[in-house]
């Protein structure tokens, strides 16, 4: 069976520029195997939940 890990980012944007932060370091993210689950907009910024699949693996009878 497959395992995988977890990640949150939040991102604080204020101004249009502060998406190209966002974009960067999701880009970087996923240079690195991570993928976005979901994002959450909220009153400061956006939370984003970022996955990948780890190296080992488990028995399913685990």
């Amino acid at each position: 069976m497959k395992t995988f890990e977890y990640d949150i980012l939040f991102f604080p944007v204020k101004k249009q520029k502060d998406y190209d932060e966002v974009r960067r370091a999701l880009n970087e993210r996923g240079a690195e195997g991570w993928e976005v689950i979901t994002a959450e907009a909220g009153d400061y910024g956006y939370t984003t939940f970022l996955k990948r699949e780890t190296a080992g693996t488990k028995a399913a009878s685990e």
